[in-house]
Protein backbone atom coordinates (compact mmCIF):
# COMPACT_ATOMS: atom_id res chain seq x y z
CA UNK A 1 0.00 0.00 0.00
CA UNK A 2 0.91 3.49 -0.63
CA UNK A 3 1.98 5.80 1.82
CA UNK A 4 -0.32 9.24 0.78
CA UNK A 5 1.17 12.54 1.53
CA UNK A 6 -1.62 15.20 2.43
CA UNK A 7 0.84 17.90 0.94
CA UNK A 8 -0.88 19.23 -2.58
CA UNK A 9 1.45 20.37 -5.47
CA UNK A 10 -0.20 22.79 -6.69
CA UNK A 11 0.85 23.96 -10.80
CA UNK A 12 -0.09 26.45 -13.12
CA UNK A 13 0.84 26.33 -16.31
CA UNK A 14 0.24 29.03 -19.10
CA UNK A 15 -0.71 27.55 -22.87
CA UNK A 16 0.29 29.80 -25.36
CA UNK A 17 -1.35 30.92 -28.53
CA UNK A 18 -0.12 27.90 -30.67
CA UNK A 19 2.08 28.11 -33.66
CA UNK A 20 2.66 26.11 -36.91
CA UNK A 21 5.53 23.66 -37.37
CA UNK A 22 7.60 25.84 -39.47
CA UNK A 23 7.18 28.79 -36.91
CA UNK A 24 8.50 26.58 -34.11
CA UNK A 25 11.24 25.71 -36.66
CA UNK A 26 12.27 29.28 -36.24
CA UNK A 27 12.16 30.07 -32.35
CA UNK A 28 15.36 30.29 -31.28
CA UNK A 29 16.20 27.33 -28.44
CA UNK A 30 16.61 30.04 -25.11
CA UNK A 31 13.00 31.40 -25.87
CA UNK A 32 11.93 28.24 -24.69
CA UNK A 33 14.21 27.09 -21.82
CA UNK A 34 11.12 27.73 -19.26
CA UNK A 35 8.95 25.65 -21.38
CA UNK A 36 8.54 22.19 -19.97
CA UNK A 37 5.03 21.08 -21.53
CA UNK A 38 3.34 21.37 -25.34
CA UNK A 39 0.60 19.95 -26.86
CA UNK A 40 0.26 19.44 -30.64
CA UNK A 41 -3.13 20.31 -32.03
CA UNK A 42 -4.89 19.83 -34.97
CA UNK A 43 -6.95 22.99 -36.46
CA UNK A 44 -9.47 22.66 -39.34
CA UNK A 45 -11.50 25.87 -40.15
CA UNK A 46 -11.80 27.33 -36.49
CA UNK A 47 -12.21 23.38 -34.95
CA UNK A 48 -9.47 22.09 -32.93
CA UNK A 49 -8.36 18.60 -31.69
CA UNK A 50 -6.01 18.10 -29.17
CA UNK A 51 -3.29 15.07 -30.74
CA UNK A 52 -0.60 14.88 -27.89
CA UNK A 53 0.47 16.00 -24.48
CA UNK A 54 4.57 16.27 -23.98
CA UNK A 55 7.02 17.69 -21.90
CA UNK A 56 10.72 18.20 -22.02
CA UNK A 57 12.91 18.02 -19.07
CA UNK A 58 16.46 18.21 -20.33
CA UNK A 59 16.25 19.54 -23.81
CA UNK A 60 14.12 22.26 -25.69
CA UNK A 61 10.84 21.75 -26.79
CA UNK A 62 12.06 22.98 -30.05
CA UNK A 63 14.57 20.38 -30.58
CA UNK A 64 12.43 17.59 -28.98
CA UNK A 65 9.25 18.95 -31.53
CA UNK A 66 11.68 18.08 -34.33
CA UNK A 67 13.10 14.00 -32.85
CA UNK A 68 12.49 11.22 -35.35
CA UNK A 69 9.92 9.59 -33.27
CA UNK A 70 7.87 12.93 -33.26
CA UNK A 71 8.17 13.49 -36.87
CA UNK A 72 6.71 9.83 -37.76
CA UNK A 73 3.95 10.57 -34.54
CA UNK A 74 3.11 14.07 -36.61
CA UNK A 75 3.25 12.13 -40.19
CA UNK A 76 0.61 9.58 -38.79
CA UNK A 77 -1.60 12.90 -37.07
CA UNK A 78 -1.55 14.50 -40.92
CA UNK A 79 -2.58 10.91 -42.51
CA UNK A 80 -5.27 10.28 -40.05
CA UNK A 81 -6.68 13.85 -40.22
CA UNK A 82 -5.89 15.02 -43.96
CA UNK A 83 -7.85 18.42 -43.10
CA UNK A 84 -5.94 19.50 -39.95
CA UNK A 85 -3.23 21.67 -39.88
CA UNK A 86 -0.56 20.75 -37.39
CA UNK A 87 0.09 23.51 -34.36
CA UNK A 88 2.17 23.42 -31.32
CA UNK A 89 1.31 24.96 -27.96
CA UNK A 90 4.21 25.93 -25.47
CA UNK A 91 3.05 25.36 -21.88
CA UNK A 92 5.26 27.55 -19.09
CA UNK A 93 5.40 27.42 -15.53
CA UNK A 94 5.25 30.72 -13.72
CA UNK A 95 8.79 31.90 -13.03
CA UNK A 96 8.56 31.16 -9.48
CA UNK A 97 7.58 27.83 -9.57
CA UNK A 98 10.15 24.92 -9.54
CA UNK A 99 9.30 21.36 -10.01
CA UNK A 100 11.59 18.20 -9.92
CA UNK A 101 11.89 15.93 -12.88
CA UNK A 102 9.47 13.25 -11.39
CA UNK A 103 6.82 16.15 -10.42
CA UNK A 104 6.66 17.38 -14.04
CA UNK A 105 6.52 13.68 -15.37
CA UNK A 106 3.61 13.23 -12.90
CA UNK A 107 2.03 16.59 -14.13
CA UNK A 108 2.29 15.20 -17.57
CA UNK A 109 0.98 11.95 -16.74
CA UNK A 110 -2.06 13.66 -15.21
CA UNK A 111 -2.49 15.89 -18.21
CA UNK A 112 -2.62 12.99 -20.46
CA UNK A 113 -4.59 10.72 -18.37
CA UNK A 114 -7.37 12.81 -17.69
CA UNK A 115 -7.62 13.80 -21.21
CA UNK A 116 -8.17 10.34 -22.68
CA UNK A 117 -11.67 9.89 -22.65
CA UNK A 118 -14.78 9.96 -25.66
CA UNK A 119 -14.06 13.88 -25.71
CA UNK A 120 -10.61 13.46 -26.49
CA UNK A 121 -10.55 10.64 -28.54
CA UNK A 122 -7.75 11.96 -31.21
CA UNK A 123 -5.24 12.20 -28.55
CA UNK A 124 -2.68 10.17 -29.34
CA UNK A 125 -0.31 9.40 -25.98
CA UNK A 126 0.50 5.89 -25.52
CA UNK A 127 2.00 6.19 -22.09
CA UNK A 128 -0.23 7.14 -18.96
CA UNK A 129 -3.98 6.83 -21.28
CA UNK A 130 -5.19 4.04 -19.11
CA UNK A 131 -3.20 4.20 -16.04
CA UNK A 132 -0.57 6.58 -14.11
CA UNK A 133 1.74 6.20 -11.35
CA UNK A 134 1.23 9.21 -9.86
CA UNK A 135 1.20 9.14 -5.69
CA UNK A 136 1.13 12.63 -4.79
CA UNK A 137 -1.69 15.18 -4.60
CA UNK A 138 -1.81 17.66 -7.27
CA UNK A 139 -3.65 20.28 -8.88
CA UNK A 140 -2.92 21.58 -12.15
CA UNK A 141 -3.98 24.93 -13.67
CA UNK A 142 -4.34 25.50 -17.15
CA UNK A 143 -4.79 29.03 -17.91
CA UNK A 144 -3.78 30.78 -21.38
CA UNK A 145 -4.88 29.29 -25.25
CA UNK A 146 -7.22 26.21 -24.13
CA UNK A 147 -9.20 26.44 -27.01
CA UNK A 148 -8.82 22.57 -27.53
CA UNK A 149 -10.84 21.89 -24.72
CA UNK A 150 -8.22 21.26 -22.65
CA UNK A 151 -9.91 21.32 -18.40
CA UNK A 152 -9.18 24.50 -17.01
CA UNK A 153 -8.21 22.28 -13.18
CA UNK A 154 -7.31 18.87 -13.33
CA UNK A 155 -6.92 17.24 -9.32
CA UNK A 156 -5.41 14.22 -8.23
CA UNK A 157 -5.35 12.86 -4.68
CA UNK A 158 -6.65 12.98 -1.71
CA UNK A 159 -7.97 16.70 -0.37
CA UNK A 160 -8.67 17.25 2.68
CA UNK A 161 -10.60 20.01 4.72
CA UNK A 162 -10.97 20.31 8.86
Amino acid sequence: MHQFEHKRIDVAIKWQKPVSLEEVSEIEADKCKDTYFYKIIGRHNNNFKLFYIGKCIEQYVTTRIFQKDHLIKQADFKEAHKKHKLLVSFGNLSEEQKLKPTELSNVESLLIYSHTHDDFSYIKNKQCSLSHNVIKNYRIINSGWREEGMYKIVAYGLFVRS
